[in-house]
């Protein structure tokens, strides 16, 4: 699909609500900023990048606590888990810094533990692990939830599906060993808040994407619609 962008300001403190559903019914819980109260401690853009990984980590967590993955798709899974656990004390370290906290210490010992829980194969410690991280570190849904249901979003959404997303996810590659998902059926698996940080973070790093996200926050949301109608309805 489309990599991460660039994400205006979130705001903590909001009221904060976990929600979650994936696919097999594991309960994830992807933590989002409600509202847009203001903060002393409004979060940037690296700090939702953060953020977004986190969330992320706990939807493929719950994939594997959930169960009925195939073995080529457990593996999968997992070594996505270890690339990300790999990188988020960097992604850490951007946001302890553009917060201007000079301690990093603390996160990056919870970050360790959770690497640890990982390679122990305690899930459900790495589970709750991210869901407290989720907490402190909330993705900022603001303008995205909730998703529109007029008809200009639907046909907007329709025409960004066509144009971006169709060449790869309705014709995928069988030869491949990850080709592209059906996103109709995901938006029918997933819930709002699941379905919109999967469209923020995408894939990145292949050669059908890059590093930037070309969607913002309304495109975001009038996709994210148009898939959840669709896919309501059946792919």
């Amino acid at each position: 699909m489309v990599a991460q962008s660039g994400l205006a300001d979130g705001r903590e403190g909001a009221r904060l609500r976990p929600l979650g559903r994936l696919c097999g019914g594991a309960l994830v819980a992807i933590v989002l900023v409600a509202t847009a109260a203001p903060s002393g401690a409004a979060a940037g853009e690296r700090t939702q990048r953060f953020a977004l990984e986190i969330a992320v980590l706990s939807g493929r967590s719950g994939r594997l606590l959930s169960g009925g993955l195939t073995p080529a798709q457990r593996g999968r899974v997992q070594a996505k888990i270890r690339s990300a656990l790999g990188v988020l004390p960097l992604l850490a370290r951007d946001c302890l810094e553009e917060q201007r906290r000079a301690d990093e210490r603390p996160l990056l010992a919870r970050l360790q533990r959770l690497a640890a829980d990982y390679s122990h194969g305690r899930m459900h410690a790495l589970a709750k692990g991210l869901e407290g991280l989720s907490r402190r570190y909330p993705v900022d849904m603001q303008g995205l939830l909730p998703l529109p249901g007029s008809s200009r979003a639907a046909r907007a959404g329709r025409t960004l599906y066509d144009q971006r997303c169709m060449g790869c996810h309705a014709y995928p590659d069988a030869r491949s060993p990850a080709p592209a998902p059906n996103l109709f059926v995901m938006a029918h698996a997933f819930s709002d808040a699941q379905l919109v940080v999967s469209l923020l973070t995408g894939i990145r790093g292949t050669r059908s994407t890059t590093l930037v996200n070309p969607l913002n926050r309304q495109d975001i949301a009038d996709l994210a619609a148009y898939l959840k109608h669709k896919g309501a309805l059946g792919p």
